[in-house]
């Protein structure tokens, strides 16, 4: 899940993380250079990428949903579908019990926060601002980004979405302030 803001406007999108990359020639040259792909397929490749738009920008991004069938979610489906399945009681029991985790007062038991943590967005690209930034630490997406791009792995752009699409307020509970841990 990604966060994307474009014309001003938020878009969360649900597609493969793959096509959350702003430019894929720097990945995609790398495979040239290391001999698992040839200057052909790079050009093949590179034409069929994310439905022809291997570099993302403002003036893109329609042509990137239009070609690729993305499915482009609402704040409010968004904070229906993290809080599916729970009970206004559950989350105060789930955020009261990671707080007293967090500060020592109970033994981790955070399946539940896991389980929820997963419906929160890893990406957030403000196509605007050219700010990238990213939770799934498992990967330099920043690597593939422009150099005039504001890129890091960081989980601070929760601060960077406006109130009313943080679908994750339950209750006045944030639910992204726990989102570095467990």
């Amino acid at each position: 899940m990604a966060l994307f803001v474009v014309g001003s406007r938020c878009y969360y999108l649900a597609d493969d993380k793959e096509n959350f990359c702003i430019d894929v020639r720097p990945e995609y040259r790398g495979y040239v250079e290391r001999g698992a792909m040839d200057g052909e397929l790079y050009d093949a490749a590179i034409s069929a990428f994310r439905g022809g738009v291997p570099i993302l920008d403002v003036n893109k991004f329609q042509r990137y949903l239009d070609n690729n069938g993305v499915n482009v979610c609402s704040s409010e489906w968004m904070g229906e579908f993290f809080k599916y399945g729970h009970s206004a009681v559950y989350f105060v029991e789930l955020y009261r019990h990671i707080e007293d985790v967090l500060s020592g007062r109970a033994e981790a038991r955070l399946d539940e926060w896991g389980k929820l943590r997963v419906r929160l967005p890893r990406f957030y690209i403000n196509l605007d601002s050219k700010i990238f930034q990213h939770v799934d630490w498992d990967r330099s997406h920043e690597s593939y980004v422009p150099s005039d791009w504001n890129a890091k792995a960081s989980s601070e752009f929760g601060s960077l979405i406006p109130d009313e699409d943080k679908y994750w307020m339950v209750d006045g509970m944030d639910f992204w302030s726990l989102q570095s841990q467990g």
